[in-house]
C-alpha cells in the first residue's frame, strides 16, 4: 500500500484524536506548534496477520502521532505521562471521538496508579539532570571552549602553514565578543596568511554557533517549565486520583519559569520542594500501587470485539 493511502487509512480508522501539548496546557504562544495524538484500530486484515503489527506513525504539517489501540493502551497502562494526558484533555480539544473512543475515555481512571510517582517523577528528574548538565556545560564553554579551540588550532598550525611561531597567536576576550590578535613572521607567503585568517575566522564562527545551539537559555527554561508541570501533575494524580491537563491556577508559575522570570536558583529550589511533595503524596495516596492488568486487558478485548463486530455486549 502506498504511504499516502495508508495515512488516509489511519485517518479513517481513528477512534480517538485530541490536541495535546502547549495548546492543551494553555501555554501556547505565537511560536507554538499544534500537536495531536490519535488512537487507531486498523481493519482486521492489518491486525490478523503473521506480519509485523503496525504500532506508530508520526506525520507533520499538521503534527499528528498515530498509535494503534494496543500500543496506546500499553503506554497508558505503564503510566506514560504524554499518553495519559490524552484521556484527560478538556472536551474542546477532542477532534474526533467514536463511541469506542468515548468508552476508552470513560474508563480513563483505570490507568491511574501510584506508578505515576516513578513515571512523572522519573521524567522530571531526567529533565532536571539534563538542564543542570547543560548549565554546567555552558559555564565550561564560556570559560574554556574558545581557548581549547585556539590551542588545538595552534598545535596544528605548523603542519598546515609551515614554520609559524604559534606563540604569536594571542586571544583576548570580553563578555560579548572574541578578539584575536595575530602576529606572524613576514616570510610567510600571502596565500598562507589569507588561508590562516580565513580558517581562524571560521573557527570562531563555528564555536560561537555551537555555544549558542548547546546552551540556548530559552530552550532550557522551556524544559524547566515542563519538568515543573510534570511534578505538579504527578502530585495531583497521587493526591486527588485524577489528572488536570489545563490547570489555570498553575499558569502564571509555569509561564514565569518558561519566560526566564525566575532565577535558576529559584527554579531548583522549587523543583526540590515539588519532589518532596511528590514523595509525600505517594506515601498517602489512595490509588492502587499498580494498574489492574486484567481490567485493562478486558477493556481492550471489549473495544476490539465491538470494532470488529464480534458480538460482545458488555465489558465486565
Amino acid at each position: 500500500m502506498k504511504k499516502d493511502d495508508f495515512h488516509q487509512l489511519l485517518k479513517e480508522h481513528t477512534i480517538y484524536q485530541v490536541i495535546t501539548g502547549s495548546t492543551a496546557y494553555g501555554l501556547a504562544n505565537k511560536d507554538s506548534d499544534i500537536d495531536e495524538k490519535a488512537f487507531v484500530i486498523l481493519p482486521a486484515p492489518f491486525t490478523l496477520t503473521l506480519g509485523h503489527e503496525w504500532e506508530t506513525e508520526t506525520l507533520h504539517k499538521p503534527d499528528i502521532e498515530y498509535h494503534s489501540l494496543k500500543k496506546a493502551m500499553n503506554l497508558l497502562k505503564a503510566q506514560n505521562p504524554t499518553l495519559l494526558e490524552t484521556l484527560f484533555v478538556d472536551d474542546k480539544f477532542i477532534k474526533k471521538q467514536t463511541s469506542i473512543g468515548q468508552t476508552l475515555r470513560d474508563h480513563r481512571h483505570l490507568f491511574l496508579s501510584q506508578t505515576c510517582y516513578y513515571t512523572f517523577g522519573g521524567y522530571a528528574k531526567d529533565q532536571l539532570k539534563r538542564i543542570k548538565t547543560n548549565l554546567q556545560h555552558q559555564q565550561k564553554l564560556n570559560l574554556c571552549s574558545i581557548n581549547d579551540s585556539l590551542k588545538q588550532f595552534q598545535n596544528n598550525m605548523n603542519d598546515k602553514y609551515g614554520p609559524i611561531n604559534t606563540q604569536n597567536v594571542i586571544i583576548k576576550r570580553n563578555d560579548k565578543d572574541n578578539f584575536v590578535e595575530l602576529s606572524i613572521p613576514s616570510s610567510i607567503p600571502l596565500a598562507d596568511i589569507n588561508q590562516l585568517t580565513n580558517d581562524l575566522t571560521s573557527l570562531l564562527k563555528k564555536d560561537s554557533h555551537h555555544k549558542k545551539k548547546e546552551t540556548d537559555p530559552q530552550r532550557l527554561f522551556k524544559h524547566a517549565m515542563h519538568l515543573v508541570r510534570l511534578l505538579l501533575t504527578g502530585i495531583e494524580v497521587l493526591e486527588a486520583g485524577t489528572l488536570t491537563v489545563y490547570h489555570e491556577q498553575n499558569q502564571l508559575l509555569l509561564r514565569n519559569v518558561r519566560n526566564g522570570d525566575m532565577t535558576w536558583e529559584d527554579i531548583f529550589n522549587l523543583t526540590d520542594n515539588l519532589l518532596d511533595k511528590l514523595e509525600k503524596a505517594k506515601e498517602s495516596s489512595s490509588l492502587p500501587e499498580q494498574t489492574d492488568y486484567k481490567k485493562i486487558n478486558d477493556l481492550y478485548f471489549y473495544l476490539m470485539s465491538r470494532y470488529y463486530g464480534l458480538g460482545t455486549n458488555k465489558y465486565f
